[in-house]
């Protein structure tokens, strides 16, 4: 919003239903919006295809106005034994397809989105991404990677209290969304749960979990907190000297590159966007297994920390940043 709205006139609708039974309503309140503001729009942008982006995608074809449908990642995942992702769920899917179907072009986070080889579980479908599901498909796309602040997002350490000048041998990791069944798999917190028993000498912080009864561990090296505003992430990530980013799926994870920025050395798994993240300053575990994790984090124990954390915030700092994001996206924007 800050990026489009720092050269056109934005009007914004939010399609936020608390309920299942209130969509209903929410497509009344945005076909209204629709009608009032879409004579006048030169551009109709939408952030990820599903129930939302059906009716202004249609709105646009109809009156003829170019309409940008950002696709985040669960808008192109297909995960039907943890029940994950829009293609797994009949109306839903529907709904998506006819978005991008009637769109006049796509911005995926990355291009992993659009189509690629799936390997990390086995017992997932190998092929992912939204040409996976709609080979056919004829709408352009444009990746348009995420972007960070890297003057904000950097390592607190040395301004930290005594004490808390880093831990050594710390993981982290960030999940919320817990009300969904399938997050802990999702976001591979089974694995870390699993892992940390091998080693005891090591801490394995989970932060985001309001409801502590959603993960249970009987490990005591294991601590499990609840979420924190934005920026006093900075200062936490500062402190850790790993980040853990096991997910199954992913677009373009925000919390990885913001503590990379913050250089926690990243393990992340070989899925989506997350090894062209990485590069070459952490780990990428190839397959969803408690074994090769328990290999990567002994590597990454003995590993020259100091290198990799300065690559971190190095890769980053020269491929991700929120200006390179702004100058693609208004560029974009102003083509169609």
């Amino acid at each position: 919003m800050e990026i489009l709205s720092s050269e056109f006139n934005v009007q914004q609708h939010d399609f936020l239903p608390k309920k299942k039974w209130q969509t209903p309503f929410s497509f009344s309140a945005q076909k209204l919006f629709l009608l009032r503001y879409i004579w006048s729009a030169d551009l109709i942008v939408i952030q990820f295809a599903g129930y939302h982006s059906f009716l202004p995608a249609l709105y646009a074809r109809i009156f003829g106005k170019p309409c940008l449908i950002i696709s985040g990642g669960t808008d192109a995942h297909y995960f039907p034994k943890i029940g994950y992702g829009n293609w797994q769920k009949k109306f839903l899917s529907w709904f998506t397809k006819a978005s991008f179907q009637l769109c006049s072009h796509i911005a995926p986070k990355h291009k992993t989105l659009m189509q690629c080889d799936y390997t990390y579980d086995k017992s997932e479908p190998s092929q992912q991404g939204i040409y996976a599901r709609l080979p056919q498909l004829k709408t352009p796309f444009t990746e348009i990677t995420n972007g960070y602040d890297t003057v904000k997002w950097h390592c607190t350490k040395e301004n930290l209290p005594a004490g808390r000048q880093g831990k050594k041998n710390t993981f982290i990791t960030v999940s919320g969304a817990w009300e969904y069944h399938f997050q802990q798999q999702l976001k591979g917190i089974d694995l870390i749960l699993e892992v940390a028993t091998s080693f005891p000498d090591c801490e394995f912080i989970i932060l985001g979990v309001d409801d502590k009864n959603r993960i249970q561990t009987k490990s005591p090296n294991v601590k499990i907190l609840p979420a924190v505003k934005n920026e006093e992430l900075i200062d936490i990530f500062s402190e850790c000297e790993f980040y853990l980013q096991l997910s199954m799926a992913e677009g373009f994870p925000n919390s990885l590159c913001e503590a990379m920025l913050c250089e926690c050395i990243p393990i992340g798994s070989n899925v989506f966007s997350i090894p062209e993240i990485i590069g070459d300053s952490g780990f990428v575990l190839k397959n969803r297994s408690v074994n090769e994790l328990t290999q990567i984090i002994q590597q990454a124990l003995s590993a020259e920390k100091d290198t990799l954390r300065n690559k971190a915030r190095l890769r980053i700092t020269e491929n991700y940043t929120l200006e390179k994001r702004k100058e693609k996206l208004l560029a974009l924007c102003k083509r169609l």
